[in-house]
């Protein structure tokens, strides 16, 4: 039987060629309306600090749009359907059911990709990436997952590390801010501030039916972005 590693490179390529055809499929209104619930518009174009910032961009607009917008992928498979029953079919198929949510990181997986959980349930999966394996143990990210195979969670993308000021945040409902975004890593003992919003029932409930609010990613990627953990914003740098 071929090893989940071998389908997961042909699957990763798969994916990069599907997403790349379908963010040219994007209106460019659709790509403003994203880019400016993320403050990364200057009124004529996307302005990202780095390419992280630009693929979240491309990610909202691509698979999960604010607004009205009609989805990049849903376009690109209208456009250039693959064969039936073909890998490609399979991973355009995981892309469009493709769901975003909170994970924290264990470690490296023994037969490839990343140990994680789903946060805060706890619950193990094995994510196939080429970058997380690398992310300190208690790592915890707002990432969005496809399944071309039952077996097989791939990431699509983008990766965000999140902490627990962006937790207090979401749970608040804290509208975007717009001032200096003065760029951070979490904190070294972040984790024992995670640790205290969890004994909290109502807060683990909570984090745990966010996921399925609409618009939920780019409302993790805002918190990311205002609160530093992703660098530098252009226009945003403080003086």
């Amino acid at each position: 039987m071929e090893s989940a590693a071998a389908r997961y490179r042909r699957y990763a390529e798969l994916r990069s060629r599907i997403l790349t055809a379908a963010s040219r499929r994007v209106p460019l209104a659709s790509l403003a309306q994203q880019a400016r619930a993320l403050s990364l518009w200057d009124g004529k174009q996307v302005v990202p600090g780095d390419e992280l910032q630009l693929a979240m961009v491309l990610d909202l607009g691509v698979l999960d749009p604010l607004g009205r917008h009609g989805r990049g992928i849903d376009r690109q498979a209208r456009a250039e359907p693959p064969p039936v029953g073909s890998e490609e079919a399979r991973m355009l198929a995981g892309l469009q059911q493709a769901e975003f949510g909170l994970f924290r990181l264990l470690g490296p997986h023994p037969e490839g990709g990343v140990a994680a959980e789903r946060f805060p349930q706890d619950e193990p999966l094995q994510i196939w990436d080429s970058f997380l394996g690398s992310r300190p143990p208690g790592t915890l990210i707002g990432a969005r997952l496809a399944w071309p195979e039952e077996d097989l969670a791939m990431t699509c993308g983008v990766a965000v590390p999140i902490d627990s000021r962006v937790l207090e945040r979401l749970l608040l409902g804290t509208p975007p801010q717009r001032g200096p975004v003065v760029p951070r890593h979490p904190a070294p003992d972040d984790h024992l501030a995670v640790q205290r919003i969890l004994e909290e029932p109502a807060a683990r409930m909570r984090l745990g039916t966010l996921p399925r609010t609409p618009g939920f990613a780019a409302m993790v990627y805002r918190a990311a972005i205002d609160l530093g953990l992703l660098g530098p914003v252009p226009g945003r740098v403080p003086a």
